[in-house]
């Protein structure tokens, strides 16, 4: 069973173990230390309604990745996850993204926008499988003097 939960500061060491590896390439690239987990975990617990939402992602007791939002547009939130590599495949991310989206919905969020690198099309798939639609792409700078297309999706609140 997967289950999204509040993070505490004793779940660094999960956090340096979920944000290394194959699971950062398409992220900021590089292990976390044990430092840069500790203050990952704090900025997640920081988070409030007012600024953003972050949560663990818990599989039968062990935390395989985090999932999180900050407030963006007033009724509009990027989400953005990251899973443990030795965890992928076996639908918790989906799961987490489904039920994150119940908790943005009911606190108000109209819109979850989410992207993913196109070198990574199993984000997308997770995206999908949440009831995301594919809305187009977004340029950002690949920090090489060149851009890379992003798909984007969105998810909307019944009734929105």
């Amino acid at each position: 069973m997967v289950r999204i939960r509040p993070l505490t500061l004793d779940d660094a060491p999960a956090v340096q173990r979920i944000c290394s590896g194959a699971s950062v390439r398409y992220t900021h690239g590089y292990d976390f230390t044990r430092e840069q987990a500790r203050a990952a975990a704090a900025r997640i617990l920081a988070l409030t309604p007012a600024t953003g939402w972050g949560f663990g992602i818990d599989a039968a007791g062990d935390l395989v990745g985090i999932i999180k939002a900050r407030r963006g547009a007033p009724a509009c939130v990027p989400v953005s996850y990251i899973l443990r590599e030795d965890t992928w495949g076996n639908g918790y991310a989906t799961a987490a993204v489904r039920a994150f989206a119940s908790i943005l919905f009911a606190a108000g969020v109209d819109v979850i926008e989410a992207k993913h690198h196109p070198d990574n099309p199993a984000s997308g798939r997770v995206l999908v499988k949440a009831g995301f639609v594919r809305t187009g792409t977004l340029d950002f700078a690949d920090g090489r003097g060149g851009t890379v297309s992003y798909p984007m999706y969105e998810l909307r609140r019944r009734g929105r």
